[in-house]
């Protein structure tokens, strides 16, 4: 069975998360290459590290 990962494409100004793949780890780095291309920054995460991630984004703008 295939580890299921998530690439996340991060906006280069503001840091924000804008788009999740949720894929197997064979077919993340094809993923991560396209978000990249497309300007994102892309970072290859498991559930939790995204999940942390997220609230980490939910607590940032809960500020402004």
């Amino acid at each position: 069975m295939e580890d299921n990962v998530h690439v996340v494409g991060i906006d280069k100004g503001t840091g924000y998360i804008v788009a999740c793949t949720n894929c197997g780890r064979s077919d993340a780095e094809a993923f991560a290459k396209y978000y990249r291309k497309i300007g994102y920054n892309a970072r290859i995460v498991t559930e939790e590290v995204l999940d942390y991630m997220l609230e980490q984004e939910r607590q940032e703008r809960k500020l402004y």
